[in-house]
């Protein structure tokens, strides 16, 4: 378990390293080739086919908590008839999705402020909604296996590869024939190869059984994970939705820039919870509440700690590099730092609050806590609404992040009343180190940083400079008031590393 464990986090790491690059490079050759408007029109529009996952009701946490327990018990019909039903349930998805892509095909070109022709909006509506429904007609259900037994690494790695392949392939495309509608084509006929690849690693692993009925009980609960999932959807595309209707596709483009970056960060994280989730989900289908709470601990021990430092680093890094990206780009300004620092609290929110939520989902409490995902979506939508005609993009940040810290609190409350006893008072000690490393790295760094980074060779100066710092103040203050943990993670990762 502890080799899967550290094979996961390793690939779901590269696999974001390589996203992330890729999330710098495709960008900024669409600014630099095609201009913000471009830019911001493939954000919106990726953004509203986004909106198809409300019609899916978070109904891939279900089919992972009822993977759990079969997996654990080797019950290969049982797996069989669970993932027949999730399969049959996504390809309804996949045909609602055609056409829903028709008619946002016909509307949105008719609603957005932009220089482009309708025909022209259209199309390329079209083929930014081929990735999406691959997804949903051939590989989702795989997929789900795969990471509910602790195999995330096999589809991280062919992520990667896909990934490296569509950078060379927008390069190339761009260079051989810059049309976007070419660009996203290319990208569109790459992405459709990993279907392949994991259908075919399935059949030569597993074990399932054609002639079994769907378990449809296994779904039961999808419509108690609408709220969970509701709240996801909120958090992941509202921002982006309200700036296309109230304000234009250039400070879209200014959002979309800054948290290329951001949610890049924000998916790191993902290699810890793909690790840690179906530790965590294992040990409570079979009771194992200590185990759970020890699995917890170390969990978010590892979040809060790696998220303060990325994080941290980001809200003084992240303008200046924004700036040096955007270098050339003089259709919109894109230094907007009071909107980086919020949007950087709100993600780091997000993050940090993720253990919390992984305990939810593994115990199958999606209809308890539906509530409150409701009511996080709900402050989300309407303080970015009001606050954005005031404020702009700050406004938007400021109802991100309001909504996502109100969930963190109840889901806290919730985990200790009614799922498994784990003490508030570590994660208030949790927090009180993070919000002290973050104020003491940053008076450090702005005291010893007084050469600016308006060169990229000083913004890599300066983004040394502060990582150590942050690295430097999170061991002594973790040292210091934390020590038995801090020493009993360090001791666990050296022995792994041995193994």
């Amino acid at each position: 378990m502890k080799k899967k464990v550290m094979l996961n986090v390793g690939c779901t790491m590269l696999c974001q390293l390589v996203t992330f690059i890729s999330g710098l490079i495709v960008p900024r050759l669409i600014l630099s080739t095609f201009g913000s408007e471009a830019n911001g029109l493939v954000s919106s529009i990726t953004q509203f086919l986004n909106y198809i996952a409300l019609v899916e009701g978070g109904i891939g946490s279900v089919v992972l908590t009822a993977l759990y327990g079969p997996l654990a018990k080797k019950d290969d019909r049982k797996i069989s008839s669970v993932l027949k039903a999730a399969e049959n349930f996504f390809r309804q998805i996949a045909s609602i999705f055609v056409f829903y892509t028709i008619a946002l095909a016909c509307v949105y070109p008719i609603v957005i402020k932009s220089s482009f022709s309708w025909l022209y909006v259209a199309s390329l509506t079209v083929i930014l909604s081929f990735t999406l429904f691959i997804q949903y007609f051939f590989s989702i259900t795989y997929k789900l296996l795969l990471q509910a037994d602790q195999k995330m690494y096999i589809v991280q790695l062919w992520q990667s590869l896909i990934t490296l392949l569509n950078i060379i392939a927008v390069v190339v495309s761009i260079k051989l024939f810059p049309e976007l509608h070419f660009v996203k084509l290319c990208s569109v006929l790459l992405f459709a190869i990993q279907p392949v690849a994991y259908s075919n690693y399935v059949k030569k692993h597993y074990k399932l059984y054609k002639d079994v009925e769907p378990d449809k009980n296994s779904l039961a609960q999808r419509w108690a994970c609408f709220g969970q999932n509701f709240a996801y959807f909120i958090h992941s595309n509202t921002d982006v939705v309200v700036l296309t209707l109230f304000s234009d596709l250039k400070t879209v483009s200014v959002y979309s820039v800054y948290l290329l970056v951001v949610k890049n960060l924000q998916n790191l994280f993902k290699s810890f919870s793909n690790a840690f989730n179906p530790m965590i989900g294992k040990a409570i289908a079979v009771n194992d509440y200590k185990q759970a709470s020890k699995y917890m601990e170390t969990y978010e021990f590892v979040v809060s700690n790696v998220a303060t430092i990325i994080f941290g680093c980001c809200i003084y890094l992240l303008p200046s590099f924004v700036l040096i990206y955007t270098h050339g780009v003089t259709d919109t300004n894109y230094y907007r730092v009071i909107f980086s620092t919020i949007i950087i609290f709100a993600e780091y929110i997000y993050c940090i609050r993720d253990p919390y939520v992984s305990v939810v989902y593994a115990a199958g409490k999606f209809k308890e806590t539906s509530n409150s995902a409701y009511i996080e979506a709900i402050i989300n939508i309407v303080l970015s609404v009001i606050l954005v005609f005031k404020f702009g993009l700050e406004g938007i940040a400021v109802g991100t992040f309001i909504g996502m810290l109100y969930r963190m609190i109840y889901l806290v409350w919730f985990i200790n009343k009614d799922i498994m006893p784990y003490p508030i008072s570590n994660i208030v000690k949790r927090l009180s180190l993070s919000i002290g490393t973050i104020v003491i790295s940053c008076l450090i760094v702005s005291v010893l940083d007084t050469t600016g980074s308006s060169t990229l060779i000083l913004w890599v100066k300066n983004g040394v400079l502060c990582f150590g710092v942050y690295c430097a103040v999170t061991v002594v203050l973790n040292f210091a008031f934390d020590k038995e943990l801090f020493l009993n993670v360090c001791k666990k990762a050296v022995r792994r590393r041995k193994g």
